[in-house]
């Protein structure tokens, strides 16, 4: 297998709040080039939510 032919791809991940439906907190992510994630470019960014983050996410309640 030649990784050389591999398409650019992007890796992100998004972290909520824990609220449902969740609000936007963190952003990441991981440029994978030739079969190989390329960290010098990788990138994370905190988001400010609508609503404050508290230290544990609330109970849900169905």
């Amino acid at each position: 297998m030649s990784f050389s032919t591999w398409p650019r791809l992007l890796v992100v991940d998004v972290e909520g709040n824990g609220l449902n439906p969740p609000d936007l907190v963190e952003v990441a992510a991981l440029p994978v080039h030739a079969g190989r994630p390329d960290t010098s470019t990788a990138g994370a960014w905190l988001v400010r939510p609508p609503r404050p983050v508290t230290p544990s996410p609330p109970a849900f309640t169905a």
